[in-house]
């Protein structure tokens, strides 16, 4: 009877030991990897304040065993600390995230999430807050000084335009000779519409156009005197001419407006 009941107590009692073990797995697995020699050294150099020798030592103990939910957490804490020269909000952020994968029911699961809001929050100012690099200024400051002087140019543009508007009022619409040919008739302006794009008076040209052949010696101001033109009239009428001195030389013909042409 004694053997009997001393068995039944083995019995019972392995069968405690084996629910127990059964029912908490997790926490005898995390124990086992607290127990890696690296992530001892690591918590010891910690205590410390050896941040360097620890973050080592930590490192080791994932390169040991990559599923180290321990070790991703003891970083992720070293790489948040604000105080801390690891400081690293990127870091930290990986570190509590393979923590939580790892290790789904973490009893600091709650702080966590916290932690990583807090590290994602840090790396958008960071972002935002990034020095712009030196080529993109001086292309942004390129930019700014053509768009100024493409704005200046076009006040200046629309500042001559209205000047033209305003002679163009103040004289009845008599629009100034535009350029002609040497020997070409001048041409004719339509009054009740100052703005219509001037047409040659052919049917007139034969009983009003005057030429002369330029001879060695003349100019026009010269022959402005002959005729009687006025000198800016017989330059206005052969424009041309004025622009290109080259082509003041004996044997050219020269346009001769009709007297009391203005």
């Amino acid at each position: 009877m004694k053997f009997w009941s001393v068995l039944g107590r083995v019995l019972t009692l392995a069968a405690l030991v084996v629910g127990a073990i059964g029912c908490n797995p997790t926490s005898g697995s995390q124990s086992r990897l607290e127990d890696d020699p690296d992530f001892v050294r690591g918590k010891s150099r910690l205590a410390r304040k050896n941040i360097d020798g620890a973050v080592l030592s930590f490192r080791e103990a994932l390169a040991n065993n990559p599923g180290n939910a321990a070790a991703h957490f003891e970083l992720g804490l070293i790489f948040y600390e604000p105080s801390n020269e690891k400081n690293n909000y990127v870091s930290a952020c990986y570190h509590f995230q393979r923590h939580l994968e790892l290790q789904r029911d973490s009893r600091h699961a709650g702080n966590i999430e916290g932690f990583i809001r807090a590290c994602k929050k840090e790396i958008a100012k960071d972002i935002a807050m990034a020095p712009i690099p030196p080529s993109e200024i001086n292309a942004i400051h390129s930019l700014r000084t053509q768009l100024a002087k493409v704005s200046g140019e076009n006040s200046q543009l629309k500042s001559q335009v209205q000047a033209m508007r305003g002679r163009l009022q103040q004289a009845g619409g008599d629009v100034p000779p535009p350029s002609v040919a040497a020997g070409g008739p001048p041409p004719s302006v339509n009054p009740s519409n100052p703005r219509t794009p001037p047409r040659p008076n052919y049917g007139s040209r034969s009983s009003q156009t005057r030429t002369h052949t330029l001879k060695p010696g003349e100019s026009l101001y010269s022959i402005s005197r002959q005729y009687g033109v006025p000198f800016a009239v017989l330059k206005a009428a052969n424009s041309r001419l004025m622009r290109n001195s080259r082509d003041l030389k004996p044997g050219v013909t020269v346009y001769i407006p009709p007297k009391g042409t203005p």
